[in-house]
């Protein structure tokens, strides 16, 4: 390449480097100035959100002092019939606002609305926030999966001591609406995990859904269709103070963007063509500068070919002449060299043959390969023995390079056979070892196995049926099913932290400090809190177990259970899922002394109680969509008919089509039980 295209070239690499540097500013610039736009609209949509509820809080809480002063009248005790009339005469019953009563233990007395007689709003920490002073609390909660409700509690007080609480709602999808239209956008009201509660444009969000962001983070740009939009998601906190879901408003900017971009690609234009003007007037320059110079090179291009008859031309003045008359000198030496280069060639002739016997004799001390080489390597150096044609290479100082190449290649060998003997010894060793540690897991794996409840024999009174699938040779999940009593049915679900022996060494551990204290434990909440206390106390490895364990009496129907940080279970009958009370407690093993609460439910004849962990729920499918409590709930309603083992191999079934051969990502465990009704005897 001629020194002045490398010099053109130099120049614009530089130019690139330099108008590169340039967008990378303008991009951050950019960008900043962006995210700064985005954390005002985000300020902005906090502010007027955060007005609106106030504001509807104001008046939810007049109607809450109101009601809570109208009930606080009546007798010590609050009278469902007498607290259901002051509702219904409050004039806010009209205005489509929920009212709720609750007593002293949680439990609803009166509402207004359907969906607010299913549990309460306020809850045992909401009435012991109560108990510390008379005071209001009120804010944003999620009152079920998709429906947000602005609420204000109050305490209903009796002769001055607290008899329940009144809880007053309205649906904050009428506030989103309002927030919709003093911000001139469509908004968005998101549960924690990020799913659809509420909208003013539910036909963009089926558009738009699949690229909004599910988590809150700073505004971003998405595409929906041939639409671009500006996401400003803003989280929100809920009544006590914990994560309540997300608000998410979209801004349509498709022209702004389009603007945006035609200006940036103009102006990349402009810059590209002014470059490559800079460049070819740079070339022309270069080119007429550097002739003179370009003709002593074709000067000496000739002496190095070896063309010493042709007669040299001076060109140019200056520099350049002098640099001719170097040439002409450098050529009647270089014609004195050609003499004594034959004389030295017929010496050194004899001195090759010599050598090349020698280097042969060497080779035949290396392998196959390296052989080969070596000889290709000589025929490249010395010339051919038949002929005596050198090749155009043959120079001593290839011919030492030559025997430095032969010395590597037998030292190099040599380290290799050292290498290959030493990884051998290493391979055998960890071959050993690996053979051990397949048979310690074979071991774990039969013990785990058999912790498994052997099958009980065939019950009047009810069926039962698990099944547990461990992601690794050995997990943490197991089941439990064992009769306390000839009238008493004890079951056990659990989800162990983590997976492998350590897991499965502490299901061991919690397996038999459950069987051991239900059998003299009142209830339970107790039992498990025992169990908690036991756990807790030397737990060094920081491990803690989720846990459902229940009680079903058989005589009566009764079922009584506790839950320990575990998903819901559920109870089938006929075509209804009725979801049992989400956990008491938190996970087994976190902290001791920790009091656990006893939740009953009445099981009729022919219903079946359904438990699960959750590698059934968070199972993936190949495009990284979640199996999902929804998935789970739809398919336990379709299948409440069967029996406990077809309903758990059923369940499992459709995990792994979902999955679709992906691999398992957690401990599976599935657990039925059906009540048949009482024994003939206690009949």
């Amino acid at each position: 390449m001629l020194l002045r295209t490398r010099i053109t070239l130099l120049f614009a690499v530089a130019l690139v480097l330099i108008g590169l540097a340039v967008a990378a500013i303008g991009y951050a610039q950019r960008h900043y100035q962006a995210d700064r736009l985005g954390d005002i609209a985000v300020a902005l949509q906090r502010s007027l959100w955060d007005n609106l509820v106030a504001s509807e809080i104001e008046d939810l809480e007049q109607i809450a002092t109101d009601l809570s002063a109208r009930i606080s009248t009546l007798a010590p005790t609050l009278a469902r019939d007498d607290v259901a009339a002051v509702i219904a005469g409050s004039p806010a019953v009209s205005s489509g606002i929920a009212i709720q009563v609750v007593d002293l233990n949680a439990e609803i007395v009166s509402a207004n609305a359907p969906l607010f007689r299913a549990f309460p709003l306020i809850d045992a920490r909401n009435l012991a926030v109560f108990a510390e002073g008379e005071r209001m609390i009120a804010g944003l909660r999620q009152e079920s999966p998709d429906r947000f409700v602005i609420v204000a509690m109050r305490p209903i007080m009796v002769d001055g001591e607290m008899r329940g609480a009144i809880s007053v709602a309205i649906d904050a999808a009428a506030t989103l609406s309002t927030l919709a239209l003093d911000i001139g956008e469509p908004a968005y009201l998101l549960s924690p995990r990020g799913r659809y509660a509420a909208g003013t444009d539910p036909a963009l969000w089926a558009v738009a859904k699949e690229a909004l962001p599910r988590r809150p983070r700073q505004p971003q740009f998405i595409t929906a269709g041939d639409e671009d939009y500006y996401a400003t998601p803003m989280p929100l906190s809920d009544i006590g103070g914990g994560p309540a879901g997300m608000l998410l408003a979209l801004r349509e900017v498709t022209e702004s963007r389009e603007a945006s971009q035609r200006v940036e690609r103009f102006g990349l234009l402009g810059v590209g063509l002014a470059g490559l003007v800079i460049m070819i007037g740079l070339y022309l320059l270069l080119r007429n500068a550097f002739q003179p110079l370009e003709g002593a090179v074709r000067a000496l291009d000739l002496l190095s070919k070896g063309d010493l008859s042709r007669p040299l031309a001076s060109e140019g003045t200056g520099e350049i002449a002098r640099i001719g008359e170097a040439i002409a000198i450098f050529r009647r030496n270089a014609q004195r060299l050609n003499e004594q280069d034959e004389n030295i060639a017929r010496q050194r002739r004899r001195q090759e043959r010599v050598i090349r016997r020698e280097l042969q004799h060497l080779a035949e001390l290396l392998d196959a390969e390296g052989r080969a080489e070596i000889l290709a390597d000589l025929s490249e150096v010395l010339p051919d023995e038949q002929t005596g044609v050198a090749p155009a290479n043959a120079e001593l100082a290839t011919l030492a390079t030559l025997l430095q190449r032969m010395s590597a290649r037998i030292a190099d060998q040599q380290h290799r056979l050292t290498e290959l003997i030493t990884e051998l010894k290493a391979a055998i060793v960890t071959r050993a070892r690996l053979a051990a540690l397949e048979q310690e897991l074979d071991i774990a794996r039969e013990l785990q196995t058999s912790f498994l409840p052997k099958p009980l024999p065939p019950h009047p009174s009810f069926a039962v049926f698990g099944l547990m699938e461990s992601a690794k040779e050995v997990g943490g999940d197991f089941f439990d099913i064992f009769l306390i009593d000839e009238n008493r049915l004890g079951m056990v679900i659990a989800d162990v932290s983590g997976k492998g022996v350590p897991a499965a060494m502490f299901m061991a551990i919690t397996r038999t400090l459950i069987r051991a204290t239900a059998l003299t434990s009142p209830s339970p909440a107790a039992t498990v809190g025992e169990v908690n206390t036991f756990l807790a106390a030397d737990n060094e490895q920081m491990m803690f177990v989720t846990l459902f364990h229940g009680v079903l009496h058989l005589d009566t129907g009764e079922f009584a259970f506790a839950n320990a940080g575990h998903n819901p279970p559920y109870v089938l009958h006929g075509g209804t899922l009725i979801t049992l009370p989400r956990a008491s407690g938190p996970a087994l093993a976190v902290v001791e002394d920790i009091p656990y609460k006893d939740d009953s439910i009445v099981m009729a004849p022919g219903s079946t109680f359904f438990a699960y962990t959750d590698g059934v729920t968070e199972a993936f499918s190949p495009a990284g969509e979640e199996y999902g409590t929804e998935r789970l709930e739809n398919f336990l309603g379709a299948h409440a008919n069967e029996t406990p083992d077809a309903l758990c191999r059923d369940v499992r079934a459709d995990v792994l089509v979902f999955e679709d051969g992906g691999e398992q990502a957690d401990d599976v465990t599935c657990f039925a039980l059906r009540y048949d009704g009482p024994p003939p005897a206690a009949s």
